[in-house]
């Protein structure tokens, strides 16, 4: 062991023990030790402060003392503890107890007592040393994990004895006679089928229940005395041959899913083998118990769909920022340059080129986000008839003259909460699909119908709402049945390369399921396919809706902007758009250097600020700026998919998404420059009709 420094005696110095004791006495706190000193021939105690607080007593007002200390214990422990007391007074050696002490306010605590006395030259116990350890926590989880134990064993040996009730109930049924067994069978809901294991190895269907004729769609006598082989077919017969024979050889219980078609109807079927408990004739019997699963295979199939969504479209988020950010630049470049080239046609063919290309790479972006449902979407009430009826002969040029195309609208239609852009996106989507589904022809029909709350032709996650439906059929060639769950993958197809890039049916389904909608897909090899798309029913009307939006029109005005973006090419091209606006503009590249220039007295009738930025983000800038300048009018731009979902809320103050056009930012800054702003920090929109 390694001495204490000290003097050159090799005694230590009284600062190092000193030392030494305080280090200690931290160490005992820091692990909840308190320690004690008895003398035995003077009767005197002396306790640390941790002792005191481990028997509940607090150090200033109570005293170490044998009375104290009998007395922090409960009155059933005092007599333990006071006869390893007095063994400690009577002979030298190690000494244990475990006490309950009660603390103020009734609080229970065990402690342990651990000590040892030391003898003089003759044996005799002059003095005992001993600590304290509160070990509550221990016993809690001692006595908690004993009563789980307790409650196991009752639940266990409570499920013990309802199964061999059972076991003795279906025993005695089978013992009584092949009566029995019927009438268990014609009066369980349950699917329950009777198979006899031959001596030759084949399993034999020997009887089934009502409730599995209803299911199947077939009579008893069909199957009565058939093996398995002849029912199902050879290959899928495999399977659950192979598990009502491990059910015969072990006497365990076998369980396993099938999709099996019953009426007509394609279901997903819960099957589970039970060796009968005797044999009958020499023959073993199996039972097996079936259920229909079908909807909750729906719900784990939604899950794990909506789970995947989220994974990617936290990543297409990020990279649509970054892309988002590229493309405005090259965009509004692009804009900016067509006036200077507007008599060299090649130049103009050139630049015509290359805008398609990146339109066509911001249209791929809200592709992405939509099937993740992170693009911004502006609902508002639709007449889906009238969308249907604008669109029509666009998708008669679409779709070509070799098909036909047919429309079944409801009249008195409910008008529909839906962002018209991408419902217009999502029918175009859909026919495109219809028609590479028909090559040789065929009929294309478009049908909406209102759907009351309630109503079962609605799916369950949209069926407590009223809704409106709007369906896209075909008579193409379908998709079979295992294509079906993964239709609405992105970038799944199943045209040929180059001819789709697998996100129309993934678009329209991320921009249901972010409208609160929801999509139905109904599809059979060679009959044709079905896309069901159900939106809420709006709570306005349209008319009103659009005469509110024409009011709402802005009215041209300069005025003074501080453009804010930490990205320095969409920093230049929107200040050049704002110029060529005839705006007057000033810039900084960030949240800090826009605080500054308002700091200086620098006045702006609006700044149009990027949402996320280094250090301070463009509404933290902002929610600093209006602590100074209440008055002050934003308009947000951003990359991301969407502010209030990507990003923190950014409440009334208006927003332009990246990439955006001369005459997108021109709206955007015009609307918010006819905003007010409340002390607060809340936007006012301010009308400027005729009659303000």
């Amino acid at each position: 062991m390694q001495e204490a420094p000290g003097d050159p005696s090799g005694r230590p110095a009284l600062d190092d023990l000193r030392g030494w004791e305080e280090h200690f006495r931290l160490a005992q706190e820091a692990g909840g030790i308190g320690s004690w000193e008895w003398d035995l021939t003077t009767g005197r105690m002396r306790w640390s402060a941790q002792m005191f607080r481990n028997l509940g007593l607090p150090p200033e007002c109570a005293e170490a003392s044998y009375d104290n200390l009998l007395a922090a214990a409960e009155l059933e422990d005092r007599q333990p503890l006071e006869d390893s007391l007095d063994d400690l007074r009577r002979r030298p050696g190690p000494m244990r107890v475990e006490i309950r002490a009660l603390w103020p306010g009734g609080d229970r605590h065990w402690i342990v007592f651990l000590g040892r006395a030391v003898g003089d030259a003759t044996g005799r116990p002059v003095r005992a040393l001993g600590i304290t350890i509160d070990s509550t926590d221990r016993r809690r989880r001692e006595e908690a994990a004993a009563a789980a134990l307790l409650e196991t064993e009752r639940r266990l040996r409570e499920l013990n004895e309802q199964l061999e009730e059972l076991a003795e109930e279906r025993a005695r049924q089978l013992d009584a006679s092949r009566a029995q067994i019927q009438a268990i069978c014609d009066n369980s809901p349950d699917w329950l089928t009777l198979f006899r294991a031959t001596a030759d190895g084949r399993f034999v269907y020997e009887d089934l229940n009502p409730a599995t004729e209803r299911a199947y769609g077939i009579s008893r006598h069909q199957v009565i005395g058939r093996t398995v082989e002849e029912i199902l077919g050879p290959e899928p017969a495999q399977l659950p041959l192979r598990l009502m024979r491990a059910c015969i050889a072990t006497g365990e219980n076998q369980r396993y899913t099938a999709r099996r078609t019953m009426a007509g109807v394609t279901r997903t079927v819960d099957v589970m083998f039970v060796r009968v408990p005797e044999k009958y004739d020499g023959d073993w019997f199996i039972m097996a118990t079936a259920r229909d699963i079908t909807e909750r295979e729906q719900i784990e199939q939604q899950l794990r769909q909506a789970q995947k969504m989220e994974a990617l479209g936290q990543l297409t988020g990020g990279i649509a920022h970054d892309f988002n950010n590229l493309l405005t630049a090259i965009i509004g470049n692009l804009e900016l340059l067509a006036p200077r080239l507007a008599r060299d046609r090649r130049g103009m063919r050139l630049l015509e080129a290359a805008e398609r290309s990146a339109h066509n790479g911001a249209k791929l972006t809200e592709q992405l986000l939509a099937f993740s449902r992170r693009q911004h979407l502006q609902p508002r009430a639709v007449d889906l008839n009238e969308v249907v009826g604008n669109m029509h002969e666009m998708l008669m040029r679409t779709i070509g003259t070799g098909t036909e195309m047919l429309t079944d609208l409801t009249p008195e239609l409910w008008p529909a909460l839906v962002d018209p852009t991408q419902i217009e996106i999502a029918i175009l989507n859909l026919a495109i699909n219809s028609r590479d589904a028909m090559p040789l022809g065929g009929t294309l029909t478009i049908g909406t119908r209102n759907l009351p709350a309630g109503s079962e032709a609605a799916p369950s996650e949209i069926r407590d709402r009223d809704c409106v439906c709007l369906s896209v059929r075909d008579t193409g060639i379908g998709m079979p049945e295992e294509v079906l769950p993964l239709a609405v993958e992105p970038f799944f197809t199943t045209k040929p390369v180059g001819k789709g890039s697998g996100l129309g049916l993934s678009q329209v389904y991320g921009m249901l399921r972010q409208s609160s909608g929801s999509l139905w897909i109904d599809s059979e090899v060679g009959r044709g396919t079905g896309v069901y798309l159900y939106l809420p029913k709006a709570a306005g009307d349209v008319e009103s809706e659009a005469r509110r939006r024409k009011d709402l029109a802005p009215q041209l005005r300069g005025g003074r902007i501080l453009v804010v973006d930490d990205d320095a090419a969409v920093r230049e091209i929107t200040v050049q758009m704002l110029r060529e606006s005839g705006y007057g503009v000033a810039e900084a590249e960030s949240g800090q250097a826009a605080l500054d220039a308002l700091s200086r007295g620098e006045v702006y009738d609006l700044i149009v600020i990027d949402i996320a930025m280094p250090g301070a983000s463009g509404i933290e800038t902002l929610r600093r700026a209006r602590a100074k300048w209440p008055g002050l009018r934003a308009l947000y731009i951003t990359g991301y998919a969407d502010a209030a979902g990507a990003m923190p809320d950014t409440g009334d103050d208006p927003t332009l998404k990246k990439p955006f056009r001369l005459g997108d930012l021109k709206t955007a800054v015009q609307q918010a420059m006819h905003r007010e702003v409340s002390r607060q920090g809340a936007p006012v929109l301010q009308l400027r009709g005729r009659n303000s």
